[in-house]
Parts: structure tokens; sequence; C-alpha cells
């Protein structure tokens, strides 16, 4: 084989073992072996490393196409429904050509390492980026505040919003005085009503929807389960269960405001899982024996570029860095 068409054919190679790469560490769950293996993979040559940026830099630009190929597969479902002749069997080609664009499309509306925004959050009508933050005055005497990767949608009847779904993220939810009634906030299959002159910061993710009083009242109503929170409160609910009133660290649930992330007693997992959320990239830990380990911290949202070679110095850990803001620690 020449040696021009080797290479053409090495580097086609490397990108598809790359693109097999972004669609195995999917949803920013990798365990301590994928993130071995994947490490063990990076490093075996530079343009290993370089295929994975340019297969990540791809994808990224995949949105509007996948916006796209969407709306045609609406059309084309549309135009099924009305036929009643068979259908020609579909070559080889065809089948492969559609299973490809399917897959370009769930890696859009399902991001590897959530390293971009889902189709979901680009046509969601308020959202935050990774480290971004910012105030939204709704009207009506609402205004919100949006943590990191926040998405939310309003609720309108007759040209009015009554309502907000989070659907992922962290907000803090004030009624101001000339608020026609309290607000509902609908997130995780639950509703958050917060009263006249009331102020909550209401967080969902995987783990549930975290809701905390600030302020006057706050109600939460799951699965026909109610609970009332007044300032400095806090309850959880998900798995169909509401969990109990317990009193709320209000410095460590407000923290973000002030741009910071504090830790106390929480696990490293659980300290890479939320610096995850504020910066680029993916910090994965694929060292067990340090994922148990208690942490008392204090960080600002401007140090966490550098948050990996703290962890390095006082837990001893390896740090590789990758491309595309990848980090393992080992």
């Amino acid at each position: 084989m020449p040696i021009l068409d080797h290479m053409a054919h090495r580097r086609a190679a490397l990108h598809k073992e790359a693109q097999h790469w972004l669609l195995r560490l999917t949803s920013g769950t990798a365990n301590a072996h994928d993130a071995r293996a994947f490490e063990h993979w990076c490093g075996q040559s530079p343009a290993h490393m370089e295929a994975f940026a340019e297969t990540r830099r791809m994808w990224e630009n995949l949105g509007p196409a996948a916006h796209a190929w969407m709306a045609g597969e609406r059309t084309r479902a549309a135009a099924q429904s009305n036929r009643t002749a068979t259908w020609p069997r579909m070559s080889r080609r065809a089948f492969l050509g559609a299973a490809v664009t399917a897959s370009a499309a769930l890696v859009v509306m399902h991001p590897p390492l959530q390293m971009w925004p889902s189709l979901s959050d680009m046509a969601a009508d308020y959202r935050t980026a990774t480290g971004e933050q910012r105030e939204v005055d709704l009207g009506q005497g609402i205004v919100v505040q949006m943590n990191t990767q926040t998405t939310i949608n309003l609720r309108k009847s007759e040209g009015r919003m009554s309502g907000i779904d989070l659907l992922s993220g962290e907000i803090q939810v004030k009624a101001t005085g000339v608020a026609d009634g309290p607000i509902s906030v609908y997130a995780g299959g639950g509703r958050i009503d917060v009263g006249m002159m009331g102020k909550c910061n209401v967080r969902c993710d995987d783990s549930g929807v975290q809701v905390t009083g600030l302020d006057g009242a706050t109600t939460l109503h799951y699965q026909g389960q109610i609970a009332v929170l007044k300032a400095a409160q806090r309850a959880d609910y998900n798995n169909g269960s509401v969990g109990q009133v317990v009193p709320a660290d209000v410095e460590a649930t407000m923290a973000w405001r002030r741009r910071v992330l504090i830790f106390d007693g929480q696990t490293l997992t659980e300290v890479v899982r939320e610096i995850n959320r504020y910066r680029p990239g993916r910090i994965i830990l694929a060292n067990d024996g340090l994922a148990t380990r208690k942490v008392q911290a204090r960080f600002s949202l401007n140090q966490l570029a550098d948050v990996a070679a703290l962890i390095k110095d006082a837990y001893g850990a390896k740090v590789t860095s990758l491309p595309g803001g990848i980090v393992i620690l080992s």
C-alpha cells in the first residue's frame, strides 16, 4: 500500500475509534475502568489525541444539522403514517447511512461527558452554559437567578406566565412585592409553590430535587405528599417520596451566588462531580482509593482551572490532561 494511502487509512481508523470513545463515555458516568482504558488509548500517540480532539469538534458542529435532520424525520414520519402501500426493502448502504445519521443525532441529543448542549437544551426558553450564571427578570414580579448548566422553560396561560419548568440545573426564585401571586416551579415530577415575597433555591439533578427555603413560605407537592418549608429549611424528593424537612446550610447552598463552592465532608467523588458542573471538559476520577476520601475545602470558581493541581498536591493523585478539557485523576 502506498505511504499516503496507508496514512489516510490509519487516520480514518483513528477517527472511527475516537467516535466510539465519544459514544462509550456518554452522559458523564464513565467508571474508573473506562477512564483508564481511554487514557491508555489516548496515550498511544499524539495522533490518537488529535483524532479525539477533531472528532469532538465535529460533533459540536452537528447542532444545526441535527435540527434539520429531526425536522426531516418528523416530515417523513407523517408521510409514512398516511401510506398504505408496502415499503420497499432498504438496502444495506441505506441502512448503514441511516444508522450513522441516527448515531450522530443521538450524540447531539445526549452529549458525551455533557461537553456541549443537548438539543433539548438548545431549544429551551432560557439556559446557561458551563460556568455561566445569569439573572432573568421574567416580569410579573418574578426574578430568577440561574446557576451553571441550567435549563428552564416557561409555562404560559392566556399570554401570561403561569409557571417555570426547571428541566435541569439550579435556580433561585424570588417573588417580589409586585408579584401577582405565588409562582410554581415544576421539577422532577413535583411542584414547588413560592409564596408572595418568598424566595427559595431549587436544584434538579440525577439524584433528585433539592429545595431550600430562603424567605417566606415554600410548599412542595410531590405524588400526593406535601411539605412546607420556612426560611433556612430544606427538603428533597425523588423516587416517589419526600424527605424530612431539615435545617439547611444556607451558606453552602447559596455559595454559588458568590461564585464559591464549599465542601464540608463530601467524598472526592462528590467534589469532582460538582466541580464538573462549572468547568469545560470533564475531570474523571480513576483512582478507587481516592474516591471515598473526605474533603474540607472552599474553591472560588475562578480557581477551577487549577483544581486538578490542587487535588494532586493534597492527595497525591496523578494528573493526565487530554484533549477536549478532559483530565484524568489516577
